[in-house]
């Protein structure tokens, strides 16, 4: 008892060492004396639930925390979220976590995994496409309709935490009886399981590897497709995952048809929603942004009632360059509104980026481009330290030993 009682005094002066808020550059128009979470309705204590599993994951070193973090374009590129798994990734030393989901895209390719296609595959997303066969979480997709065809995926091994993994999901249409997805060339003895009722099949490996590749083998000409992949490696620690399409709204999600099942698989801990850029940046938007984000958030609750979730506020954005969009106000009204109707907390990106008139400034001081919607690198870096630094406050006020 004594030995073990010493171990977790150890973890925790270590914690003192390691986990803090990250520095960050400091700009006159950014107030970050804002850069707190705001709680409506009863979020308080699903936000408690969570703080306690962070407390027991830091001392005890057991658990993943499993986030997913949804959004538009600001996420698609995994520069702002990046970072904020970055952070919480590194905070704390064997925490370091596993990489969860990755998506098919095929043109910009994830920071964390290579992901290569042979000659017969085609991607779309849930905006351009009405098929209800390409309609899930990720918001996009790839499909095939030859008879053989694969994908390789490789760990980039120029990112600092390393995703070997151990065990993966492709998620995907349902396979006809005569149809098979397997793992080719490989000298790793694995085990298969394809899940028909949530839509995935599961490969669960006998070692580590940093390589895969998967074969689809059809006898029709049916299309078949893939809507994205979970990684596991089974490493306590915080799981990051993204879910971000450029131009995507509240009502794409919603309209999702396999947005539910895949949803409720994943077994999520905490859910960020990061929309209101494109759902308010036409005139009339802001009349149907709010239903619209309630039912998603109610739509959520459905699978998980109790899961504390996070609504972020958009920066400042201009239409068509033109001028100041006029339905900002409005945007952050509506986003606090439904957070106060579903209990969610808030976090106002708008307002700690110095909220009216502030695009502009952040574009003279590299953290807007020239289309004032969207951040540049270092912008969308910033904002994922602010998302982080108000976590960790939170966070930190439920440890022990203060």
């Amino acid at each position: 008892m004594r030995k073990h009682l010493v171990f977790i005094l150890i973890c925790l002066s270590t914690l003192i060492c390691f986990a803090q808020q990250v520095e960050v550059k400091r700009y006159d128009f950014i107030d970050l004396s804002k850069d707190t979470i705001a709680y409506y309705g009863n979020s308080k204590n699903t936000f408690n639930a969570l703080f306690d599993k962070f407390r027991s994951m830091i001392t005890y070193g057991q658990r993943q925390i499993n986030i997913l973090h949804l959004g538009d374009s600001h996420l698609q590129a995994d520069l702002m979220s990046g970072e904020t798994r970055k952070n919480f990734q590194s905070f704390f030393p064997g925490l370091e976590g596993s990489r969860g989901m990755v998506s098919t895209y095929m043109k910009s390719r994830p920071d964390s995994y290579k992901i290569t296609y042979s000659s017969n595959w085609s991607s779309l997303n849930f905006l351009s496409n009405t098929n209800a066969e390409n309609k899930g979480l990720w918001g996009v997709g790839v499909y095939t309709n030859t008879s053989r065809e694969s994908i390789s995926i490789n760990v980039n091994n120029k990112n600092p935490i390393k995703y070997d993994f151990n065990s993966f999901r492709v998620y995907h249409s349902e396979l006809p009886k005569n149809d098979n997805l397997k793992i080719k060339n490989t000298n790793i003895a694995y085990q298969e399981t394809y899940n028909k009722k949530e839509g995935y099949t599961e490969f669960l490996l006998s070692d580590y590897v940093s390589s895969i590749e998967i074969e689809v083998i059809k006898e029709g000409n049916d299309n078949f497709y893939i809507y994205g992949f979970y990684f596991q490696n089974g490493n306590s620690g915080v799981v990051y995952n993204v879910a971000g399409v450029n131009g995507a709204r509240a009502s794409h999600y919603n309209n999702a048809e396999l947005f539910h099942s895949q949803l409720k698989s994943l077994d999520f801990d905490f859910i960020i929603i990061s929309l209101g850029t494109n759902d308010t940046y036409e005139p009339g938007g802001e009349n149907t942004f709010e239903k619209e984000l309630l039912t998603l958030v109610k739509n959520i609750r459905k699978q998980y009632p109790y899961i504390p979730i996070l609504l972020t506020t958009p920066t400042e954005t201009w239409w068509h360059r033109r001028r100041i969009n006029p339905r900002m106000a409005q945007t952050i009204k509506i986003i606090n509104s439904v957070a106060e109707q579903g209990s969610c907390a808030v976090l106002d990106l708008y307002n700690i980026f110095g909220g009216y008139n502030s695009a502009k400034k952040m574009q003279s001081n590299n953290l807007m481009q020239k289309d004032l919607i969207h951040l540049t690198a270092e912008g969308y870096v910033l904002a994922g330290d602010l998302i982080y630094n108000a976590l960790w406050q939170e966070i930190d006020k439920n440890l022990p030993l203060k």
